[in-house]
């Protein structure tokens, strides 16, 4: 009988492979929560592994916690990000500006970082998808104002960036921050609006962004971040002073005309 070097692989071990693929895929944000799978065929034609090997990979995923099955409806990856912020609190910074000054202070940290990190390790398909999301801010600035949408495009543009560092923990910990945008909890782009040129303000601010980690320039990547953010922050909390102090002068004026 002949002797080999080597041995036979095990099947269990193709189906580890393929968890293993998947959750490299989710922890580098290349499958995102909530994201629906192929059709188990389909699926299993793209891994070139057997249906049944393909099942038990998707089994032990569905332990792990990583993909959910709905009856009739497919599968899922699961929501293991969730949102930083719990709903209770969401609730009390959308009831208190001022909190919203502590949120972007947080991100300027943040994502001034992200920016230096992305201009460092951008891939040219990052780069070209962080130009087409800003393209699309670009050719939404164009039409009607709609807040609504823009903060959505925001949020994608911000997010692009995120995961262009290749840092799990930048991109997860900023993905459930910029869920707060969606859902329209901060109106920034509302009080920004508001001064003439605002809206230009931001789109140029946005452009110099993208620019800067397109090309590669690590200290202006950062530094454009950095001064879009700030402006932001320095921009409503002026906002907020103003409207303080009208409410603080109205109080006086109301208080005065009842004691005449």
């Amino acid at each position: 009988m002949a002797s080999t070097k080597f041995r036979k692989v095990e099947h269990t071990r193709v189906a580890q492979a393929v968890v293993e693929q998947f959750e490299q895929m989710i922890l580098h944000g290349t499958l995102r929560d909530g994201e629906k799978l192929p059709g188990e065929r389909e699926l299993a034609d793209q891994l070139d592994v057997s249906r049944q090997t393909l099942r038990e990979a998707l089994k032990a995923l569905e332990t792990l916690g990583l993909v959910v099955s709905k009856q009739g409806g497919g599968t899922y990856v699961a929501d293991i990000v969730g949102s930083a912020v719990s709903k209770p609190l969401i609730g009390l910074f959308s009831r208190h500006e001022d909190a919203y000054i502590d949120y972007m202070e947080f991100r300027l940290l943040l994502e001034s970082k992200a920016a230096a990190l992305a201009a460092e390790r951008a891939t040219p398909f990052d780069r070209e998808i962080i130009q087409a999301k800003f393209e699309a801010m670009e050719a939404a600035h164009e039409k009607d104002d709609d807040p609504a949408l823009d903060a959505e495009l925001d949020a994608d543009f911000h997010h692009s960036i995120a995961e262009a560092t290749h840092n799990p923990m930048m991109i997860f910990s900023l993905r459930s921050i910029f869920e707060l945008i969606r859902q329209g909890v901060f109106y920034n782009r509302y009080v920004v609006y508001l001064e003439a040129g605002g809206k230009d303000k931001l789109l140029e601010q946005h452009r110099a962004i993208c620019e800067a980690i397109v090309t590669g320039k690590v200290a202006e990547a950062e530094q454009a971040m950095s001064d879009h953010l700030q402006f932001i922050v320095d921009f409503f909390s002026d906002a907020l002073r103003m409207r303080q102090r009208m409410e603080t002068a109205k109080f006086r004026a109301e208080a005065q005309g009842k004691s005449t």
